[in-house]
C-alpha cells in the first residue's frame, strides 16, 4: 500500500488519519514525500515515485501494490503508470480529488513564475498533461476509484478529476451525490472521517466500492 500526496504537502500532513485506518485492516503502509513538498516537476516525482514502488515490493515479496493518491498524487501516479512503466505493479488506484486531468483555477496562475514547477504541471493543457492525453487515461490493468466534492475550487472543474474509461475499470462519486448536505473543501478531503471509510472499502473491494461505504456526518 502506497500514499501519493498533494501540492505544498508530505505524506503525513495529508494522511494522518488514514494511516492508522489502513494499519487497522492489516495492511503495510508505505509513503515517499516527493518533490520538495510536491512542488518539483511532476515527471521528476513520477520517477521517484516508480522507484520507490519497486523498494516496497523488494521488501514486501509481491507483486503489486495498491495506491492512493491525493490531489497532485494522482498526477503523479498517471504519469508514472504511463512514461515510467509502472502500469504492471499497481493493483487499484483509490484517488480524491486528483488533478488527473489538471485544474483550471486561477489559482495556479497566481503563482509566481517558476515558483512550483508542479503548479505549472497541473494547469490544464500544459505539456505534460498533453502528452499525456495524446495515449489515453487508461494504463495496464489498474483499476481506478477516485472521489469528487463540489466544493473543490482547487482541481476544476470536478469533472476533469476522473479517468476515462470503462465502469469495469473506473469507478467514481461525487460526495454530495451521497451526502447532500455536506460541505468539504479540497483541503479536508483525505482527513474526513467518512472519506477514510470510503478510502478502505475501495481498497478492500478492489476499487469498487459501495457508495454507502461513504458515511455523512
Amino acid at each position: 500500500m502506497v500514499l501519493l500526496h498533494g501540492t505544498f504537502s508530505t505524506v503525513a500532513s495529508n494522511f494522518a488519519s488514514l494511516v492508522p485506518a489502513l494499519q487497522a485492516t492489516g495492511r503495510c503502509v508505505y509513503g515517499l514525500d516527493y518533490g520538495g513538498r510536491g512542488t518539483g516537476p511532476i515527471a521528476e516525482s513520477a520517477a521517484a515515485v516508480r522507484a520507490f514502488v519497486d523498494e516496497v515490493l523488494a521488501v514486501t515479496g509481491t507483486d503489486q501494490v495498491d495506491v492512493v493518491g491525493y490531489s497532485q498524487g494522482g498526477l503523479v501516479l498517471r504519469t508514472a503508470l504511463r512514461q515510467d512503466g509502472l502500469a504492471p505493479k499497481v493493483a487499484t488506484a483509490v484517488l480524491i480529488a486528483p488533478s488527473f486531468h489538471g485544474t483550471t483555477s486561477p489559482l495556479i496562475a497566481a503563482l509566481p513564475a517558476g515558483a512550483c514547477p508542479a503548479c505549472a504541471d497541473q494547469a490544464a493543457g500544459s505539456a505534460l498533461l498533453t502528452e499525456l492525453a495524446a495515449a489515453g487515461d487508461l494504463v495496464g490493468d489498474v483499476r481506478y476509484a477516485v472521489l469528487s466534492s463540489k466544493d473543490d475550487t482547487i482541481v476544476t472543474p470536478i469533472e476533469s478529476q476522473v479517468p476515462v474509461g470503462p465502469a469495469d475499470r473506473v469507478t467514481s462519486l461525487v460526495l454530495q451525490d451521497q451526502c447532500p448536505a455536506e460541505r468539504l473543501d479540497h483541503v479536508w478531503l483525505p482527513a474526513d472521517p467518512g472519506v477514510v471509510s470510503w478510502i478502505v472499502q475501495a481498497l478492500t473491494n478492489d476499487g469498487t466500492p459501495d457508495p454507502a461505504a461513504l458515511t455523512c456526518r
